[in-house]
């Protein structure tokens, strides 16, 4: 089966960010897998080369002269034109598919616009595909994020330097710093790394060492609009826009606003979910959308209700190793056996009818 990906080479479309999470876990997974020939169609190289306009002819004579049996999209925003998808979908032979993400808040202001151009496009979210049908859109099926263990995987334990116990990794926005200042109010040994932490940034390679080494590995479910300030702020966009220097009611499209405005305050479930486990790791979370349809709390991950919850949770498992540990396994071998990225897409493939 010959699969054209397009999607962001890198973070954001920036080359000094790295390369973006689509191309390592979603193009690299593609290109590894049994049966599939995958090409890439890089679309922010594409714009930098040519510009948008040009890049979207360049797409479809790709598809005409390539031929492949689906071109499976990313979307970041609007980079293609929506009468380019729909050319694809029904003027050739190549079946088109895109995985959406952040559904939870993204449905109301732009993936119900583009789901009906493609032969068939996913959700994350579990009220998704009924909210898709209520709109009359029904090419949704329901997936989720997984791991990929080409780029997630257990680090060699007789290296574990034994000073890692309550982790995250990951930027600090939202209620995450007040989580961590909590649990080391409570003499809880917690630490953060990433951007907005003391610690700072870590790389790739040092992330999969404190996912693998860490006794306890913190997950955080909230989006960065849960805070009273941020919702605010975002409230405030929604009704008034500032148009030359002077503020106006903002009436345009305000209910599909209003209605993704409401979706940011879903807990939902991110990569992290996944990526943890497939390290190794002992994953202590806050929960999430339909999170227990993948792992069974107390016995493959472990899930917290709130700050207090979490600290008597952080404090039993610190003192209880064997338990801890007989979890962490459980929960690496509950995601490769069904949450990594080559089983969701063969999933996907199924329901296209290309195998």
């Amino acid at each position: 089966m010959k699969v054209l990906f397009c999607g962001l080479k890198y973070e954001y479309g920036r080359p000094t960010a790295g390369l973006s999470f689509e191309y390592q876990n979603f193009y690299e997974v593609l290109r590894r897998m049994d049966r599939v020939q995958a090409e890439g169609f890089f679309i922010d190289e594409k714009i930098l080369e040519v510009g948008r306009d040009a890049m979207n002819p360049w797409l479809i004579k790709t598809v005409e002269e390539s031929r492949p049996d689906l071109l499976f999209c990313f979307l970041f925003t609007e980079e293609l034109k929506k009468e380019t998808i729909d050319y694809i979908t029904r003027k050739t032979a190549t079946k088109t598919f895109n995985w959406f993400a952040d559904d939870h808040w993204r449905l109301p202001i732009f993936s119900r616009h583009w789901a009906p151009l493609f032969t068939m496009v996913s959700t994350t979210d579990s009220k998704a595909v009924k909210r898709y049908r209520a709109l009359g859109i029904h090419n949704v099926v329901k997936t989720q994020w997984a791991a990929n263990p080409g780029l997630y995987q257990p680090q060699d334990q007789s290296k574990n330097p034994g000073t890692y116990d309550v982790t995250f990794v990951g930027k600090n926005y939202g209620n995450r710093g007040s989580y961590i200042a909590f649990l080391q109010s409570q003499n809880l040994p917690a630490v953060g790394w990433g951007g907005g932490w003391p610690s700072g940034r870590v790389s790739h390679q040092q992330m999969l060492e404190i996912f693998s080494y860490s006794k306890i590995n913190l997950n955080f479910t909230e989006s960065p609009y849960m805070t009273t300030k941020d919702r605010g702020k975002v409230l405030a966009k929604l009704a008034i826009k500032k148009e030359l220097g002077s503020y106006k009611f903002n009436a345009n499209n305000f209910i599909d606003n209003v209605k993704s405005a409401l979706g940011t305050q879903r807990r939902q479930i991110k990569g992290r979910t996944f990526e943890v486990p497939a390290c190794g790791g002992f994953l202590l979370t806050g929960d999430a959308d339909n999170l227990r349809d993948y792992y069974v709390d107390g016995k493959e991950i472990v899930i917290f209700k709130d700050k207090r919850d979490l600290a008597e949770k952080c404090r039993y498992y610190l003192a209880h190793d064997q338990e801890r540990k007989a979890i962490a396994k459980a929960g690496f071998e509950r995601t490769l056996r069904g949450h990594t990225y080559e089983q969701r897409f063969r999933q996907i493939f199924k329901a296209l009818a290309l195998m």
